[in-house]
């Protein structure tokens, strides 16, 4: 029974007992078993309108959100009603929230979710009903902001952030430090033949130079020349070498390196620098390698030269592999024990070898040598090294290409040249050598290819290898820096200097990009070169560029004959310190190259400027506590008047900005008073296109699948597309990525191909277009669409590089 049907009962009996005085109590009576019942109580009737309730609204909200309301609690009913919802979705008691008409009951709380509006301040209702009574959430967008950009050059350090390049993370000095020498050249001697019979300021110079520095190793060409001029034919079989002498030369050039007390020897075997010459680039000349004729005068006055027989069981090039193969074998250490000079560990075939065997020579001529000929005569060479089992160390590659314009004739040069080159010998070379120069004075010409031109032609090596035969071989860049032919003819000058310097650190920012594909890089810097030494007109021209010349050279004073450093020393004076880890870098501008690294309690920080002008650079740094900075060192290459010199500062802070020197390079050493911690990542990837080279038709679409894409939560990616095309077509197409277009930007890297700093540039654009992409564009198989409005020339690779964070990276735009 009810409380309120007890209640009623109650009144009943005292109303019973205001007329029956002699009852002893309301329920009794004569003594009879006769009872009196209360009646029977009515059911309340069914209520499913509910008390009235209230979202509160939201205002000041970001655009596209899901918002959800504060929690109302059903009250009022007594059964079960209906709920539904317009403009949102509803969750009872928690549950998952749901936009179907539904259920609710007395006691049950409720919530609303509506998504606000991708428009600023605009207004989004959700309404809800409940039995018949509703309430309205409103949620509002905030006022537009107007996002002034930051002005100039912004470049942004996340000093937390590891930044890994297919894997590579760290500064490898033993790649990218390096001199075109040995440590037992010649050229580090002094009162000698090499070195005019004048002596060395440093008498310790090699020692010194390299520890100093922190340099290693890199290439040399003229050990196996000597080589050559020691052994003898074979009188068996004509155009070989006799094994018996090459083994005898061998054990005789071992003994002196070991036992001699000339100091270059002492020099070399002294443990920290032999360890700065375990990765040695050593090659061929066309002249005498290549089987023309060409005689060889061994010491012993027996002249002969390699055999030319071309057949199958003796292909071309079989005698001047026999020669290599011996040299390499019988000349160096072949365990780790022996005491010898450590074996090169890659050998070219030969240096720059279709510039004077094809590109000199006519057609038409019976010494006109086709570039198929001589990369067979690659494969031949690497067959023959291969056959001794002391050599299965030594990587074999080629084809150190002199000039890579692979856009030339609307890219016939790739086809005639560089695509025969990986078609035919790719899968036989360990490594692909190339040679890269900037020409900044070619008669009234400036050709530069550092930069995006850099890019393209990278890009299109590493594409068409993956294509043809899955892979792409390490780089051997085994010269590279400046050809300045306005000065070749004008001996030591500061401008001299200052070119090659400037192409230097240009491209070796490039390199840098590119740590997992790059197996060496030889900046073309000689010591002395006496061996270059030309006569012109009468007048003794030096070769260059060199490391060292003589003080006279510099001051005038003929009688100041000792070598000193000539300016290019500036160039490892600079890179002296950088090492450690990678961090994360961006700037805002592809002209302002920028890179850095971590080094326990010491960062570095490296900017580079493509422009001919100065530029002011803004320095953003995240990841770290910049109030916990101990002291700043700053050196900046720079240039007055066509001489370069070392600016040295000393701060105790990071400067929020400084600028930078056109064509200048600066590298910023930041100490801290504790390691730096490091605990994010950036791991970077390119993926290349499946299609290659395409032609570009006005209006008509091009596509490019870049499939196998892995796409992370947080980072970013950024579009490569190389094009060559004739100066005044159009750069900037319009490119979807899958569904998405993206904003195509008008600058890319370095210069703009038409015009250098006074004169032409080069003959037509080839180049990177590097276009930001948002990882939510980009899915596992991509589908790129370009299209230009005009026709002419090739769309010459896509690849995606694609940057996965552990945490959202900071930008400041």
């Amino acid at each position: 029974m009810s409380l309120n049907i007890k209640k009623k009962h109650l009144v009943h009996c005292t109303q019973a007992a205001l007329f029956t005085m002699a009852l002893a109590s309301c329920g009794g009576g004569d003594g009879s078993d006769t009872t009196t019942k209360p009646p029977i109580e009515t059911p309340p009737a069914v209520d499913t309108t509910p008390n009235n309730y209230n979202f509160v609204d939201q205002t000041n909200l970001a655009n596209s959100i899901e918002v959800i309301s504060n929690e109302i609690t059903v009250s009022g009913i007594n059964s079960n009603t209906t709920i539904s919802i317009t403009g949102g979705e509803y969750s009872i008691n928690d549950g998952a929230y749901t936009s179907a008409a539904g259920t609710v009951s007395n006691n049950q709380k409720v919530r609303v979710k509506a998504l606000s509006s991708a428009t600023s301040a605009t207004t989004v209702n959700a309404v809800l009903t409940i039995g018949g009574v509703s309430d309205t959430f409103s949620i509002t967008t905030a006022e537009a902001v107007v996002v002034i950009p930051p002005s100039g050059i912004q470049v942004d350090i996340n000093f937390d952030t590891k930044h890994s390049v297919g894997g590579i993370e760290t500064f490898d000095r033993q790649k990218f430090i390096t001199i075109h020498s040995s440590p037992s050249e010649n050229d580090w001697g002094e009162n000698d033949g090499q070195s005019r019979n004048a002596p060395n300021e440093d008498p310790d110079l090699m020692v010194n130079f390299v520890t100093d520095n922190d340099v290693y190793f890199g290439r040399i060409t003229g050990s196996i020349s000597w080589a050559l001029r020691n052994v003898n034919e074979d009188p068996t079989k004509t155009g070989f070498v006799d094994e018996a002498s090459a083994t005898k030369a061998g054990g005789n050039f071992r003994w002196t390196y070991a036992n001699s007390t000339a100091k270059k020897h002492v020099d070399a075997r002294l443990p920290q620098i032999k360890a700065r010459a375990l990765d040695m680039i050593q090659g061929a000349q066309q002249h005498p390698y290549w089987p023309e004729g060409t005689n060889i005068n061994a010491l012993t006055g027996n002249a002969w030269s390699f055999s030319q027989t071309n057949t199958q069981a003796e292909p071309l090039g079989t005698a001047t592999g026999h020669f290599i193969s011996q040299y390499l074998s019988k000349f160096f250490k072949n365990n780790d024990t022996d005491a010898w000079e450590t074996k090169p560990k890659y050998f070219e075939v030969m240096n720059e070898p279709l510039y004077d065997l094809t590109t000199v020579r006519n057609p038409s001529d019976a010494n006109y040598v086709t570039p198929l000929a001589a990369f067979k005569f690659h494969n031949t060479i690497k067959a023959e090294v291969r056959k001794v089992a002391q050599n299965d160390d030594i990587q074999v590659g080629g084809y150190t290409v002199a000039f890579p314009d692979f856009d030339k004739d609307n890219f016939q040069r790739w086809e005639d040249r560089d695509k025969l080159f990986i078609d035919t010998s790719g899968a036989e070379m360990d490594f692909y050598s190339i040679h890269l120069y900037d020409f900044p004075c070619l008669g009234n010409t400036e050709k530069y290819r550092s930069g995006s031109n850099m890019e393209a032609t990278m890009d299109m090596m590493e594409n068409y290898s993956r294509i043809a035969i899955g892979e792409m071989k390490p780089y051997v860049i085994s010269e590279y820096g400046a050809a300045s032919h306005c000065e070749r003819s004008l001996g030591w000058t500061p401008k001299k200097d200052t070119l090659v310097m400037r192409a230097t650190n240009k491209m070796l920012m490039s390199f840098l990009e590119r740590p997992d594909v790059i197996a060496k890089t030889i900046p073309f810097i000689v010591v002395k070169a006496e061996w270059g030494r030309t006569t012109q007109n009468g007048v003794s021209i030096p070769y260059g560029p060199r490391l060292m010349v003589q003080k006279f050279e510099r001051t005038g004073v003929t009688s100041e004959t000792e070598w000193v450093y000539s300016d290019i020393a500036l160039f490892y004076n600079l890179w002296a310190e950088v090492n450690g880890t990678r961090v994360d870098t961006w700037s805002s501008d592809l002209d302002i190259q920028v890179d850095a690294y971590v080094d326990g309690d010491d960062a570095y920080i490296i900017l580079n400027n493509l422009e001919f002008d100065e530029a002011d650079v803004n320095l953003n740094a995240f990841g770290i506590d910049t109030a916990n900075i101990s002291a700043v060192n700053i050196k900046h290459l720079k240039t007055d008047n066509w001489t370069s010199s070392l600016e040295e500062s000393n701060t105790s802070s990071l400067p929020d900005s400084v600028t930078l020197d056109g064509e200048g390079t600066m590298i910023i050493k930041v100490t801290y008073n504790t390691d730096i911690t490091v605990n994010q990542t950036s791991e970077e990837t390119k993926y290349y296109s499946s299609d290659f080279k395409q032609a570009i038709t006005a209006n008509t679409a091009i596509t490019f699948d870049i499939n196998d894409v892995v796409v992370g939560s947080n980072g970013e990616a950024v579009l490569r597309l190389g094009i060559g095309r004739d100066h005044g077509k159009s750069l900037t197409p319009t490119v979807r990525v899958n569904t998405t277009e993206v904003t195509v930007p008008v600058d890319f890297r370095g210069y703009d191909q038409e015009t250098g700093a006074v004169n032409p540039g080069r003959d037509n654009y080839f180049g990177v277009i590097e276009i930001p992409v948002a990882l939510t564009a980009l899915q596992e198989d991509n589908t790129v669409t370009i299209q230009f409005t005009d026709s002419g020339g090739f769309v010459s690779t896509a690849a995606l590089q694609v940057f996965n964070s552990s945490q959202a990276l900071t930008r400041t735009k």
